[in-house]
């Protein structure tokens, strides 16, 4: 079994709810890259690359032109099952630029669960989670009427867990986190997120004002004051859950050292993919941290990647953060088995990732 070709194409996905964050407005439209391989019996497994910029510096233009002209192009002739040499290779012709490079780890993955006729789970441990697991709603930073009509909105259509941006204004933070306790069930789970942008000072203060509102804050300051999320940890009582600080294992060692956090967001894009997802999750395990897989926006090439990658985590209490609800794309079709039950996914039992692309 060897790949015998490959292709690339750019896909523009209208987001279909406004998520604005302390980095500024999202776009209507973002594009994607998806990665296409094929091996010599005619199989094709498919790969998404979701850029975010502001995480890993790449955007939709550079990983296609990474994409064709370096990685994909030395794949050809290699065997699909030899996944860690083909990413040694890949590390070797580039370093960083884990977008791109998720992008072929998926495929990789998806083309062997076509070959075996079994899901991508089955190449990552196995099912954890045959019951499947609930994702959460996310709400950007809206006015306080806004933010509460919203998740009245999300819990009226079955979610138990939402997700509210703060951090331009902390005390209209504190408000309309405030304001969403209030008006939703108390069996309903909230978390915040500010995407590094408090301070120590203003962290502390906000987060114990909503240390009996919310389940955990997401980076309240920058990602590299791992003294200071200890500090924050140690001040308020409040679980402190990691995304913009971990790209790496060595980030997570850090981390893990300084005792920063209790819960780790894993995006597979930011780590490289679901090869490099799994040593992350196994050493988070191994210290008794909680992960959480984020999908960034993505078509349903990528959420389907973080759909398998998280049944197959240890069962935690925290909902997964999947965009199998949010995004549809334009122009090329995709199609995916995933099936869901409310704010519950299932298992899919498709071959591969379960998504096809054309």
């Amino acid at each position: 079994m060897k790949i015998a070709d490959w292709s690339c194409s750019l896909v523009e996905v209208p987001t279909h709810s406004r998520l604005d964050t302390s980095y500024g407005s999202a776009e209507a439209v973002r594009p994607h890259v998806i990665a296409r391989l094929v091996d010599d019996s005619g199989r094709v497994g498919l790969g998404e690359a979701s850029p975010l910029p502001f995480f890993t510096g790449e955007t939709a233009a550079s990983i296609k032109l990474q994409l064709e002209q370096l990685f994909l192009p030395a794949l050809v002739g290699r065997d699909p099952r030899d996944h860690d040499e083909i990413m040694a290779v890949l590390d070797h012709l580039l370093p960083e630029n884990r977008s791109a490079k998720c992008a072929v780890d998926m495929a990789l993955y998806d083309l062997r669960g076509h070959v075996l006729g079994q899901p991508v789970y089955h190449q990552l441990g196995g099912l954890r989670r045959p019951d499947g697991f609930r994702v959460t709603r996310a709400i950007g930073l809206l006015s306080l009427e806004e933010t509460v009509r919203m998740a009245e909105h999300w819990v009226e259509r079955g979610f138990h867990t939402l997700k509210l941006k703060i951090g331009p204004d902390p005390d209209g933070d504190v408000e309309r986190i405030r304001a969403v306790r209030r008006a939703v069930p108390s069996d309903v789970r909230l978390r915040i997120d500010a995407n590094g942008g408090y301070d120590v000072p203003t962290a502390v203060r906000v987060l114990g004002a909503l240390a009996d509102a919310v389940e955990y804050c997401e980076q309240p300051i920058p990602p590299w004051d791992l003294a200071g999320l200890h500090q924050i940890r140690a001040a308020t009582g409040v679980r402190i859950t990691v995304d913009e600080s971990v790209h790496t294992l060595r980030d997570l060692l850090r981390v893990v050292e300084a005792r920063a956090a209790d819960a780790l967001v894993i995006k597979l894009i930011k780590c490289g993919g679901l090869r490099a997802a799994e040593h992350l999750a196994a050493v988070a395990g191994a210290v008794g941290m909680p992960v959480v897989v984020v999908s960034p926006f993505e078509t349903h090439v990528g959420a389907a990647a973080g759909v398998h990658l998280a049944l197959t985590l240890r069962p935690s209490p925290f909902a997964q953060e999947l965009s199998i609800f949010t995004v549809e794309p334009r122009g090329p079709h995709t199609a995916s088995a995933i099936q869901t039950n409310g704010d519950r996914i299932l298992p899919p039992t498709a071959p591969g990732l379960g998504v096809t692309f054309e």
